[in-house]
């Protein structure tokens, strides 16, 4: 059936519509949750289902390397051991960087340190490390981003690959880069990051992840953008 739309329709369709632009225009501002802004809009739905999944892992080892570059242009890398569980971390370092060895484990408000050269003790691990060797060191920014997923309920900044994951966050005076992912029963996890702050730049190979629990879901709905560039 064909019709042809009076005057006083037309204006009140050309109303509505305004009124869904504004409306879909609003939406659209704050959809990123907690404070994070998106950069890359064709990514936004897919990270956020990776990232609601990453948020409720309570437990995982991961095994790699680590190297530390301070502004004093000092150099120190290491085999790194990670193990997490719900709020209790244990990291082992074995290299230079530990003197032979470094063993951090702690809780919120203990984190305790054990190398050759003995034992320290400190409320937190960014206080121990600025103690012991005189920077800081991210450990609870550390346990969202070696997820790919940034700080919850901190202001972040967060560009995308084509593949719908984080390609960079900054948070604070922190820029973290990530340069490679590799599979996890299909999920991809990051694998090489850069992390550079105001006195250190860290790099972090994660080559091996096991014991992920609860083991997030992948994403069935999403389909890999094709790169803009």
């Amino acid at each position: 059936m064909i019709f042809t739309a009076t005057k006083p329709f037309k204006k009140l369709t050309r109303t509505a519509s305004l009124v869904l632009v504004c409306l879909a225009i609003s939406a659209c501002s704050t959809a990123p949750k907690s404070n994070t802004q998106h950069l890359v809009s064709h990514a936004y739905s897919p990270f956020a289902y990776k990232q609601t999944e990453l948020e409720k892992l309570v437990q995982w080892d991961v095994e790699g390397k680590i190297a530390v570059t301070s502004l004093n242009g000092k150099h120190n890398s290491g085999l790194l051991t990670w193990r997490q569980r719900s709020s209790y971390f244990d990291l082992l370092i074995n290299g230079p960087l530990g003197s032979g060895q470094l063993h951090v484990e702690g809780t919120p408000g203990l984190v305790i340190a054990t190398s050759s050269e003995g034992q320290v003790e400190a409320e937190s691990t960014e206080a121990l490390f600025k103690q012991e060797f005189g920077w800081q060191f991210p450990m609870q920014e550390l346990s969202y981003w070696a997820r790919g997923i940034p700080q919850p309920n901190i202001k972040a900044n967060i560009t995308y690959n084509s593949e719908g994951e984080a390609a960079t966050i900054e948070q604070g005076d922190w820029r973290v880069t990530y340069l490679s992912y590799s599979k996890v029963t299909g999920l991809p996890m990051p694998n090489k990051i850069e992390i550079v702050g105001t006195d250190i730049r860290l790099v972090l190979v994660l080559k091996s992840w096991f014991n992920l629990f609860p083991f997030p879901r992948l994403n069935p709905n999403f389909t890999p953008m094709p790169n803009s560039q």
